[in-house]
């Protein structure tokens, strides 16, 4: 089954520190909103290249060839194998430290699927903006922190959340309600509309630490 120990060692050895390498990719966007991503991990964001997840990629890649050249035979099934770990065996430890051990801003998920921002225009330079976050925190404590939208080019709302904001919010332990934000907001000039936004990200502050979520 064996052709070569050493390469079946290196291989082993470049997995594994691809998989250390993506674990902070599992719980938030450190770099900004995915545009392309590879496993899970960016390879670009709306901020440009993410080099971090290249050379991850990269080292995976090159463990994969090590377990082909490792082995005489069973290699489609090894490296079904070592992809489906790469995949899932991160992400399984992340959210297990997430649940269990992390404190403060590390404690905060966010569901990006089921959270809303609702706009409604009130005149042509008030609106009314209604947005329900679900920050969900695994901690036994409180976490407060200052909350803003993350800006891209085709969501208005952000925008328009930014200018009346940051927003100090405090999660409840083991809350998993949402947090309901509610503001009334004066515009500059005539650009109002009303409607709502969806999947978009928010960036998490505290103490000199972020998260964007």
């Amino acid at each position: 089954m064996l052709k070569s120990k050493p390469f079946l060692y290196v291989s082993v050895s470049l997995i594994v520190i691809a998989m250390i390498m993506s674990v902070p990719f599992r719980l938030h966007s450190p770099y900004g909103p995915e545009r392309t991503t590879v496993l899970s991990i960016p390879i670009t964001t709306v901020e440009g290249p993410v080099y971090v997840g290249m050379i991850t990629v990269s080292i995976l890649l090159l463990g994969l060839v090590f377990l082909v050249l490792a082995l005489k035979k069973y290699k489609v099934r090894a490296v079904t194998l070592a992809v489906l770990l790469f995949a899932f065996g991160p992400l399984k430890f992340a959210e297990a430290y997430q649940s269990t051990f992390a404190t403060g801003l590390d404690a905060i998920s966010f569901d990006k699927e089921n959270s809303t921002c609702i706009y409604e225009a009130k005149d042509e330079r008030t609106m009314t903006a209604r947005c329900e976050l679900y920050l969900k925190n695994h901690s036994k404590e409180d976490v407060s922190f200052k909350l803003t939208f993350y800006e891209e080019e085709w969501f208005e709302g952000p925008q328009y959340m930014n200018n009346a904001g940051p927003f100090k919010l405090t999660v409840p332990a083991n809350n998993e309600n949402p947090i309901i934000v509610k503001r009334e907001l004066k515009l500059k000039k005539e650009q109002t509309f009303s409607g709502s936004n969806s999947h978009f990200n928010v960036i998490l502050e505290t103490k000199g630490k972020q998260r964007i979520l």
